[in-house]
């Protein structure tokens, strides 16, 4: 992911419903973690991701995670 927020130190804790979600992954969204549509072409998509039950999730901000958009730790935050 290009441009994450390395110096956040903290996952985005939020509760979602279930559905279809778009993590936003260039950082022009001004809707962010989620895209808008505000990235122009060849800057990245968004990464697509489901919700199957409504239930609080973490979503990385560092970009280090294998479990995008979800934390996995990597960084050192204890979940």
């Amino acid at each position: 992911m290009s441009k994450m927020n390395s110096d956040a130190g903290m996952p985005i804790a939020i509760t979602l419903e279930p559905g279809t979600y778009f993590r936003c992954t260039c950082g022009n969204s001004q809707n962010l973690p989620f895209c808008d549509g505000s990235h122009q072409p060849g800057e990245g998509c968004p990464l697509r991701f489901e919700i199957k039950e409504k239930k609080k999730v973490y979503i990385c901000s560092c970009g280090q995670s294998g479990k995008q958009p979800f934390c996995d730790g990597t960084c050192g935050v204890n979940l």
